[in-house]
């Protein structure tokens, strides 16, 4: 009977995930990968062919770790806020897996293309929300969102770049004035543009988004 391995395959992708989130995809190498499991290139290649099989698994991984931050946003209100922000957030907290995910070695599609299918579970109530809060059409809620998505990647990308570091609260306002815009335009082709209400979302949505209480 062969040896039991010493290390499993969830390990070795663990190492392999916690080398890329240091240093970038690029220090993913048999070399490297190993010495941070404290041993040899060795045991790597009792479960992968090729390095690049173990950067699909890490690849893998770093979409789950992702999607779980940004799924969480359903916690706060309001949620579709709270996603744009945890999209930059991420992004600071952790440049070398955003790096890989959206500007490097990610999926051949758009970022809108990314949320639509990654995080349909937390789409649907997003859109509901800010349905319910500004009473616009489905489409119209859809469409918000992209364009906040598009907005924060911008400015993730400018943090993953080292071209700028905005504080969150500077965040939370931008983010802010652009829903809002979104929502004046969708509320002016309506002719139902109410001011004083618009002032109110305003008010309200310049707040950082609050986890919601337990039910």
């Amino acid at each position: 009977m062969p040896p039991k391995p010493k290390y499993t395959k969830e390990e070795i992708i663990t190492a392999g995930y916690e080398v890329m989130r240091e240093n970038g995809i690029d220090a993913v190498v048999a070399r490297i990968v190993g010495k941070r499991l404290g041993t040899t290139a060795t045991p790597i290649f009792t479960y992968f062919d090729t390095m690049e099989e173990l950067k699909e698994e890490v690849y893998r991984k770093a979409q789950r770790e992702c999607a779980d931050y940004l799924n969480e946003c359903i916690d706060f209100f309001p949620a579709f806020k709270e996603f744009g922000l945890r999209w930059i957030r991420f992004a600071k907290e952790n440049p070398h897996i955003y790096s890989m995910l959206f500007m490097l070695h990610g999926p051949q599609k758009t970022t809108v293309g990314f949320i639509n299918t990654d995080f349909i579970e937390v789409m649907k109530p997003m859109q509901k929300e800010i349905m319910d809060i500004f009473s616009i059409s489905e489409q119209d809620a859809e469409q918000l969102i992209e364009d906040m998505v598009i907005y924060a990647q911008g400015i993730a990308s400018m943090c993953v770049n080292g071209v700028g570091d905005f504080p969150e609260e500077q965040i939370s306002r931008s983010l802010s004035r652009l829903c809002i815009s979104c929502v004046t335009r969708c509320r002016v082709l309506a002719g139902n543009l109410d001011v004083k209400q618009m002032q109110i979302w305003m008010s309200n949505l310049e707040k950082i988004p609050e986890r919601k209480a337990r039910e």
